[in-house]
């Protein structure tokens, strides 16, 4: 499992021993979702590639297209996405288990109506725009783990690129 840092006052990175890790053995029954996905990089770009290619890796059905749409559509009404929308989400509703994108200028968003994707409580980010056939993971272990900060400029970064 990759470590788990934080800042110190001098700037320095420094190892959290520990945290979670109880939670990560086979007699273990914790069942948060914020500690219990493991993926490599590489598998969770394939895992996103798989949802912005219309469910489809190697040309093998594995997700409906019609399940994606539906889990990529905001499912809040207004006075929830009032709840919901803080600076970091703002233009984003809420899907199945993603948030999504719905306004892009208030989003100030380059990314396509309909991206959508979630952020991990280390920092680990994806954005999946099946639009573009397109998808960014950005994956780092930092408490705080400065979402804001860094998502918003991967997802620019990577959108300027298209």
């Amino acid at each position: 499992m990759a470590s788990f840092y934080r800042r110190t006052d001098a700037g320095e990175l420094e190892k959290i021993e520990g945290s979670l890790d109880e939670y990560h053995r086979p007699d273990a029954i914790y069942e948060g979702g914020g500690v219990g996905l493991y993926f490599t990089v590489k598998e969770y770009l394939t895992f996103s590639q798989i949802r912005s290619n219309g469910g489809m890796v190697d040309n093998v059905r594995l997700l409906g297209r019609k399940t994606i749409d539906l889990m990529r559509t905001n499912h809040l009404n207004a006075a929830q996405l009032s709840d919901f929308t803080n600076s970091y989400q703002t233009g984003y509703g809420y899907g199945l288990g993603v948030c999504t994108l719905m306004d892009q200028a208030a989003g100030h968003a380059n990314s396509s109506i309909g991206e959508f994707g979630w952020s991990g409580a280390a920092g680990t980010w994806v954005s999946i725009d099946p639009s573009e056939h397109f998808s960014v993971v950005y994956m780092h272990q930092l408490d705080p783990n400065m979402g804001e900060y860094h998502h918003l400029r991967v997802r620019a970064a990577a959108y300027i690129c298209l």
